[in-house]
C-alpha cells in the first residue's frame, strides 16, 4: 500500500522556516506543514488544504523541491510505503501561528 504525502517549505524574509509541531498517535513530531493526499485531489491542492487546516494560512504553492526516490516505510504502519513530495510555498497573508523561542508569543513573521 502506498501513502502519498505532500509537504511545504515556507521561508520568510528573515530566512526562518515554518515547521509544525504536532501530537500524532501518542508522540510529538516537528515537521513541515502538509499531509496526506485525498482521493481526487492534486498535490498542489492538497498542500493548500493542509496549510489552511494546520496553520489557518492561505499559501501559493511555487516550485517543486524534492520527491522521495528511495523506499521509506511508514513509521505508523509497516505495511505502507511513504512517498513524499516537497514544494516551496509562499504565504498569501500574515502568519498567525505562534513563532519564536516562546510559542506563547505570536508574531507576524511573513
Amino acid at each position: 500500500m502506498f501513502n502519498l504525502r505532500v509537504y511545504g517549505l515556507l521561508i520568510n524574509d528573515n530566512k526562518q522556516v515554518l515547521v509544525s509541531d504536532e501530537f500524532i498517535r501518542g508522540g510529538y513530531y516537528s515537521k513541515f506543514p502538509g499531509g496526506g493526499l485525498e482521493f481526487g485531489e492534486g498535490t498542489r491542492d492538497c498542500l493548500k488544504r493542509e496549510f489552511k487546516e494546520e496553520m489557518d494560512l492561505n499559501v501559493e504553492v511555487t516550485d517543486h523541491l524534492y520527491t522521495t526516490d528511495f523506499f521509506q516505510m511508514s513509521a505508523f504502519n509497516p505495511e505502507h510505503q511513504i512517498i513524499s513530495i516537497y514544494y516551496y510555498v509562499r504565504a498569501l497573508e500574515p502568519i498567525k501561528v505562534p513563532s519564536g523561542p516562546n510559542p506563547s508569543i505570536s508574531t507576524n513573521n511573513n
